[in-house]
């Protein structure tokens, strides 16, 4: 998998201007690797860290503070959600966004409620992942998932009104 995310390195990632900070909180060796490779392998992005667990971030991640955060659910000992609200606490100018295999709807609709600025599937084509980064990073909110527009039409129309009842 690190070899195929390195061939897949786009040419640039940012405009320009400051590079964009990332760290990457996973707990699969290859794909926490993987991501760090493809984030300081890209152009207009740097990595300040890779982190296999929620308390081993919260140690080390304000060595350098990142723009954002790419952290799965499934994290051992503190999940990935129950660590946003750790995240958002300490760090609140820091976009969160979950990157999981998960896609069922209470997951996401916990992620959106902690604050996450969006939901990323771990099959998500890496130039992509680094485009959702980069939207993250100006403050664009992404939902990227198969069924994404039920649950956001479930979660945010109001119920309708039935007439003459």
């Amino acid at each position: 998998m690190l070899k195929q995310l390195v061939n897949a390195l786009p040419t640039s990632g940012g405009s320009g201007a400051d590079p964009i900070k990332v760290a990457v909180i996973e707990d699969q060796r290859h794909v926490r690797e993987g991501l760090v490779a493809l984030i300081r392998g890209t152009e207009g992005y740097v990595c300040t860290g890779g982190f296999r667990s929620m308390e081993e971030a919260l140690v080390g991640i304000w060595n350098e503070i990142p723009d954002i955060v790419l952290l799965d659910i499934g994290l051992p000992g503190i999940s990935g959600i129950e660590g946003m609200a750790l995240l958002r606490e300490r760090y609140p100018s820091v976009a969160l966004v979950m990157l999981t295999v998960y896609e069922d709807d209470e997951r996401i609709f916990d992620a959106l409620c902690q604050g996450a600025c969006g939901y990323l599937l771990k099959n998500t084509p890496p130039a992509k992942l680094l485009d959702n980064i980069r939207e993250a990073a100006r403050g664009r909110h992404r939902l990227v998932c198969h069924d994404h527009h039920r649950l956001v039409r479930e979660t945010t129309l109001p119920e309708p009104r039935v007439r003459g009842g």
